[in-house]
């Protein structure tokens, strides 16, 4: 009887051992589960993958923009999709806002349309220099590698990022800024003087989560960071919201003046296809 009890208690704790719930339990993953007490290898970590950053200083009274500026646009889509990603700055139209002029004073344009890698001037010398310049910077050092889920609900986007330091990186002075950026809106886009109301706009940046246009620091541990925020989203009367993505980048505060590192987009199934 005694040997028939033990043999019950011992059954009953190895099914209470194996019963935990299993999942991520990394919490610097962003596959963490906070009621996983063993970890099945489900844990997600960031690729080891530079990307680029086009700025696109435009506005919809602008010809040009809407005639060689949006074909540079649609150029960088179709040549370098996934790879680089480009944040119109609206200037002096209904799309502006405040982090976009910031921005705009800081590359400080001699006009529109002009295109920036990061915050340095991609020139006058045409598409084929833009294109050279993306690829350059596509196959230097990353330095750090980044994921990124993002949700919407109720007005309110809840926004994930987990950072990695590569290549002996050391981290300092760094910033997180997580744009939220919207397409498919329909306006007025003067298009080599000619006015087309029915022109659908896209990468449009409405703000920063934080709202500073450059975020805000981070730091990392053991080479690792995750980052949560809530941003609260205008009315769907004024953003649609099922248009709306995240974009984050980070940047190097050298000195006062800030450097391009890496940045990543992970779009959601849209109402209106994004096309860039």
């Amino acid at each position: 009887m005694k040997y028939t009890k033990l043999t019950l208690v011992i059954a009953v704790l190895f099914a209470m051992a194996s019963c935990g719930k299993k999942g991520c339990t990394d919490p610097m993953s962003l596959a963490y589960n906070s009621e996983a007490t063993k970890d099945n290898g489900s844990c997600t970590y960031p690729a080891n993958e530079k990307r680029a950053l086009v700025f696109n200083a435009t506005a919809t009274w602008c010809a040009y923009c809407g005639g060689w500026g949006a074909d540079y646009v649609n150029n960088i889509g179709d040549d370098f999709p996934g790879s680089a990603e480009v944040i119109t700055l609206h200037s002096s139209d209904q799309f502006s806002v405040d982090i976009s002029d910031y921005l705009l004073a800081q590359i400080n344009p001699s006009g529109v349309p002009s295109f920036y890698l990061g915050l340095e001037d991609m020139g006058n010398a045409g598409y084929s220099n833009v294109s050279s310049l993306i690829t350059s910077e596509l196959i230097s050092t990353n330095n750090i590698s980044m994921a990124l889920s993002y949700s919407t609900e109720a007005g309110v986007m809840n926004v994930k990022v987990q950072s990695q330091l590569e290549n002996q990186f050391t981290g300092d002075n760094c910033y997180l800024a997580i744009y939220i950026m919207e397409d498919g809106q329909v306006a007025t886009q003067n298009v080599m003087g000619v006015d087309d109301p029915n022109y659908v706009h896209n990468n449009i940046l409405r703000t920063e989560a934080n709202g500073l246009a450059f975020g805000t620091p981070i730091t990392f541990t053991d080479g690792k960071n995750l980052t949560e925020v809530n941003a609260n989203l205008a009315p769907a009367t004024i953003w649609t919201h099922e248009n709306l993505y995240a974009l984050a980048v980070i940047w190097h505060n050298n000195g006062g003046s800030y450097e391009f590192v890496n940045l990543l987009i992970k779009l959601l199934n849209f109402i209106t296809p994004r096309i860039l």
